[in-house]
């Protein structure tokens, strides 16, 4: 009797352990935004650092000063992802000059959106992986610096 009372025992601590050994879904904020995207997208940890940093550089160079700051200062990887971007290709840096002889503003956004386009191809993904990348990016920005930073970010990728 006293047996089986310790098997018992001893089979309830294994399981207790057993289950708290099992991981929790973990939310983008406590993976971080390069596992969040390579768990949820299915990208490789490369892929994942290259868009982030090429979408990151493309914010900067369409954002101030200022409001660049403030996106860093909350969310401080966005600088460091930055050196991952690959280099765009000069025919998507050509397309960008035309299009801003062309279209001011406009022309601006064309180039842009061409080398942001670029840079995701170079990385072996295509555009509507860019366009899965964004949201979950968003929502990192959004958790772990605030609405605004979000919406800076978004602001300076609207096309």
């Amino acid at each position: 009797m006293m047996k089986r009372i310790i098997s018992g025992v001893a089979f309830g601590i294994c399981l207790l352990v057993a289950f708290l050994l099992i991981p929790a879904p973990a939310s983008a904020l406590d993976m971080g935004l390069v596992s969040t995207l390579v768990n949820k997208l299915g990208v490789t940890e490369a892929q994942a650092q290259g868009g982030c940093g090429a979408i990151f550089k493309t914010a900067e160079s369409r954002m101030s000063k200022d409001d660049y700051k403030q996106l860093v200062d909350e969310v401080p990887e966005v600088d460091s992802l930055q050196k991952y971007a690959p280099e765009t290709k000069s025919s998507s840096n050509m397309l960008s000059s035309a299009a801003s002889a062309l279209g001011g503003k406009t022309g601006a956004s064309l180039g842009g959106a061409a080398d942001l386009l670029s840079s995701f191809k170079s990385l072996g993904m295509d555009k509507d992986m860019l366009g899965k990348f964004t949201p979950i990016i968003y929502d990192y920005v959004k958790k772990k610096g605030s609405e605004m930073a979000m919406s800076l970010l978004q602001k300076a990728l609207t096309f």
